[in-house]
């Protein structure tokens, strides 16, 4: 197997800036906090004597002449890096030997042609992310690369273990920094350090939760030194992401590798789903309690995992303005009526929560979630004030969290790690900038940091300001070469830095589960020890293979595959239509569907635009065969908008009415359709949302005629949603067609037959059923002004869901 030799880059970027105002919609919904961004970078350190060493592949390029951008003249050498495939003697490790065996007789077109293909399943799928230091918020694939990454589950069992131990004692820190303080009363962790936190919520103090746990939801970031050691490089307790990104990557191994992945004796992941939702259940004393995901919004980082979530667990996905509380209770406003709100698993942070009681200017919260909380009647998962545990100067004291709660040693070791805050720290940090790599506290997604041996002097003395102005507000380690795994690449086969976010799930009863694999994070950048997908690192899956007895295990594994791997997978929505139901029914036959009166609203409006880029794209179609008369232009132009001259020519007026079709009105309506998808995406289905993904692909080439044909596709998997989903997509496109048609002066008979057939086909107890009682009086009218009455009634009700 071929490998490159790689070379660091410098990756020193600012940190992003926070929210302003309330105005600024777009970048609140972003909420750029600490744990949503699935990629933290990964670097870290060791020898506090010595410079860190140089990777061999550094070497060898030094060796060749290669220019290095090291601030130091003097070239540094590092420990080779773990390799997690083969051995030192380039043998594959045995529970790799499938996987080896495999890339050994696959040639290089072949295996960038299954990449090749992965990219298309996550093109097809959306599977995006946001990057936030790019000005325009740009929306990029994820990088993924189809080489997995193997774990032998004896060594998974340690990761195990010590993932529940870490994340055990942490629990227990937080439930004691906001009730007895032993900790700190002990001095074994500073009660300056917890108070100086920026995540440290006073308020916190002396609530009593139902259970007592506060991070529910957990990933904690491993990476493995070069002896092969894993260690913890920094835990996230507050809105860890990049879950869905895990279970996509396992569906495009089952998918693209499914012969080698029968033949191996992989542990299983697909049900996290469904253990995500027990643990959020368990929070909670009540019976079948009502489940919620907060989101700040499609423009968020994570949103697809937001999405992906709620439709894997068959809950509501809700906004801030979804929820309402009344008497210190939680309610989602959806169309028949008030639901209580039990659990939310929010994915949004503390600040922007509750604007009565953190930022007043946030429109992502809930005005007075905070006061329901208090009251015990709701749950918050995960609790506020949970960030203070993973703050990066209490890192260090995890270890002595173990010890102090659990009286255990701990198994999993932290990175060695300097406190900027201590004087005898910081001396050494500023004399070592060049060698080490240093973080704010607070810092996250790579923004803020320092990485001292690919750093210019400019960088480094320009960091060593911002250091000196604020020491408490970073930590340093010394760079370690995290270890690689070999990688596709355009030239051939090469190593690749990764680290490893296992996610734990704690349940109220103070269990912990952890579903066998993770996310693994690769930097796709050659050299570079930064993992996080805003700076090119992409993902790999990851396959924790039983090597108890792999020979009885493959056999096993591969008729157990084959009996089930086809239903299980891919095609399970094609038998089960999920949706958000409301909990509290005895059969789910009997349990009507949530739909918030918000997203009822959104697929009106996608009715109405797939309506509307139908007409246009007819309009064009007769403009370039030549069947509109001159009259029949201005009369569009009059009474539709365009932003045509209807004094010109009729030659000039054509080509003026198709670039404003061609420039403005369809690539709006394109837009306007994918803006509204998203935000149905809770309870359209995955396979629909695919078939809208393809029209914004299509309209971005500029073939907007092809657009318009994929959106036969879509109306036609829109007929098969659920009922009440189809009932409100089918209100809009009517709605639009009646209102054209009035507009346009046109006989409205049978459009208004068939809107007001959707009428009374909605939900009984809804709004929108008093259209009915207009309808009739525009059919035996026919006056502009009963549509008109109509038209107000309308948009009145579709503003309530906003």
């Amino acid at each position: 197997m071929n490998r490159k030799p790689s070379q660091s880059q410098s990756q020193s970027q600012n940190p992003p800036q926070e929210e302003q105002s309330i105005g600024q919609i777009k970048d609140q919904s972003q909420n750029k906090n600490t744990n949503e961004d699935a990629a933290t970078p990964k670097t870290s350190v060791k020898n506090k004597n010595n410079a860190p060493e140089q990777s061999q592949s550094q070497s060898q390029n030094q060796s060749q002449d290669t220019p290095s951008n090291n601030s130091s003249d003097t070239p540094l050498s590092r420990a080779p890096s773990f390799d997690e495939l083969q051995t030192g003697k380039g043998q594959y490790r045995p529970v790799a030997q499938a996987v080896g065996h495999w890339l050994d007789n696959i040639n290089m077109d072949a295996l960038n042609y299954l990449n090749e293909q992965a990219e298309n399943i996550f093109y097809r799928k959306g599977v995006t992310f946001t990057v936030y230091s790019d000005a325009k918020n740009i929306e990029r694939m994820i990088p993924f690369d189809i080489i997995p990454r193997i774990i032998a589950a004896s060594e998974w069992q340690q990761i195990e273990a010590g993932c529940k131990q870490r994340i055990t004692a942490l629990n227990a820190f937080l439930h004691d920094i906001y009730h007895d303080q032993a900790i700190m009363k002990a001095d074994i962790v500073p009660a300056s350090y917890v108070y100086a936190s920026g995540c440290y919520e006073p308020w916190m103090m002396g609530i009593e939760l139902d259970k007592p746990i506060y991070s529910h939801i957990s990933g904690i970031d491993l990476i493995r030194d070069e002896t092969g050691k894993f260690c913890v490089l920094e835990d996230n307790l507050r809105t860890p992401s990049g879950v869905s990104y895990m279970l996509e990557s396992r569906n495009i191994s089952e998918t693209l590798l499914a012969d080698i992945f029968t033949e191996t004796p992989i542990m299983g992941i697909s049900d996290y789903p469904n253990r995500l939702k027990a643990c959020l259940a368990s929070s909670t004393s009540k019976y079948d309690p009502q489940v919620v995901i907060l989101t700040p919004g499609r423009f968020n980082s994570a949103y697809y995992e937001h999405a992906f979530l709620a439709h894997e667990m068959n809950v509501p996905l809700v906004h801030g303005y979804d929820l309402v509380v009344e008497d210190s209770k939680v309610y989602m406003q959806g169309i028949r009526g008030k639901v209580q709100v039990d659990v939310i698993y929010r994915r949004i942070d503390d600040p922007y929560i509750d604007p009565l009681a953190f930022k007043s200017d946030s429109i992502l919260g809930v005005s007075g979630l905070m006061s329901a909380y208090r009251a015990g009647n709701v749950v918050i998962v995960n609790a506020p004030g949970t960030g203070v545990a993973d703050d990066k100067s209490l890192y260090p004291f995890v270890p002595d969290m173990i010890k102090f709660y659990l009286n255990e040693e701990p198994i999993l070791p932290n990175i060695e790690t300097y406190q900027c805050r201590k004087p005898d720290d910081l001396k050494y940090v500023l004399d070592n900038l060049d060698k080490l790599v240093v973080k704010e506290t607070q810092g996250s997604g790579g923004y803020g940091m320092l990485i001292g041996p690919t750093s210019t002097k400019k960088e480094i003395e320009e960091y060593r300001l911002r250091l000196l102005e604020n020491p408490a507000g970073f930590i340093a380690q010394p760079t370690i070469s995290l270890s690689t795994n070999p990688t596709a690449v355009s030239d051939g086969i090469a190593p690749r830095h990764i680290d490893l976010r296992p996610f734990i799930l704690s349940h109220g009863d103070g269990t912990v589960d952890i579903v066998p694999g993770g996310l693994t994070r690769v930097a796709m950048v050659e050299g570079s020890l930064v993992v996080n997908s805003s700076q090119g690192g992409g993902i790999k899956d990851t396959w924790i293979i039983d090597d108890s007895d792999l020979d009885s295990q493959q056999t096993d594994k591969c008729s157990s595959l084959s009996s089930v791997g086809v239903n299980s997978s891919g095609h399970a929505n094609y038998y089960d239509r999920v949706q958000p139901l409301e909990t509290g029914y005895e059969s789910l036959d009997d349990a009507p569907m949530i739909l918030l009166l918000s997203t009822a609203s959104h697929l009106i409006w996608l009715g109405r635009y797939s309506e509307r880029l139908y007409y246009y794209d007819d309009v064009m179609k007769q403009l370039i065969k030549g069947d509109l008369k001159k009259s029949q232009i201005r009369h569009l132009i009059s009474h539709l908008g365009f932003a045509v001259d209807g004094e010109v020519s009729l030659t000039t007026m054509k080509a003026q009415m198709m670039a404003d079709l061609e420039q403005n009105i369809i690539p709006n309506i394109v837009q306007s359709i994918e803006d509204n998808v998203q935000e149905a995406k809770g309870v359209i289905g995955k396979d629909t949302a695919e078939l809208y993904n393809l029209i914004k692909r299509l309209s971005s080439a500029g073939t907007y005629r092809a657009a318009t044909l994929q959106l036969h596709a879509c109306n036609a998997a829109m007929k098969q949603e659920n009922p009440t989903v189809t009932c409100f997509w089918q209100l809009g496109r009517h709605f639009e067609q009646l209102e054209r048609a009035v507009l346009l002066g046109e006989d409205s008979t049978e459009i208004s037959f068939e809107f007001r057939h959707w009428i009374n086909e909605l939900p009984e107890n809804t709004r929108w059923r008093e259209l009915i009682r207009l309808t009739n009086q525009m059919i035996r009218s026919k006056k502009f002004s009963d549509f008109a009455l109509i038209s107000k009634e309308f948009n009145l009700i579709l503003r309530q869901g906003v």
